[in-house]
């Protein structure tokens, strides 16, 4: 099996977090798509520890008892740390929200689709195969 080195940006917030008119995942996703980032994943929660900076109990309200939903939400998007770091801007432009953005390095398996779409994601040698995660 063969092996690529890829980054992780997760950035958790909330659905009633709000960029302009639209929800903030939603932009974070459309700003992604516009800056030719390869995927993202958007995950909402049932439920979620720190709600209290929001003015939360720690229960989640479901919509019978609340009126609206306001459930936290992850946005993770994989590609190569250069590629990431051109949302960075977006994130600094809007570090006033409610959010947090971590990034990690992953090992992603070298699967057919990574091949076939490495042109189109990523410089051919940005990809870096590896022979096994250890070799990072």
């Amino acid at each position: 099996m063969k092996f690529v080195k890829l980054w992780s940006l997760k950035i958790f917030t909330a659905e009633d977090v709000v960029c302009g008119d639209k929800p903030f995942y939603r932009c974070i996703l459309e700003e992604a798509r516009e800056q030719d980032i390869a995927g993202g994943t958007l995950i909402r929660a049932e439920e979620g520890y720190g709600t209290e900076i929001r003015g939360l109990d720690d229960t989640v309200r479901s919509i019978v008892f609340s009126g609206s939903y306001n459930l936290p939400v992850i946005v993770e998007i994989v590609d190569t740390y250069e590629k990431l770091s051109r949302i960075f801007p977006f994130l600094e432009a809007h570090g006033d929200l409610h959010f947090l953005a971590v990034i990690e390095m992953k090992h992603a398996l070298y699967t057919n689709y990574i091949k076939e779409n490495a042109v189109r994601m990523h410089r051919e040698d940005e990809v870096r195969l590896l022979d096994k995660p250890e070799d990072a």
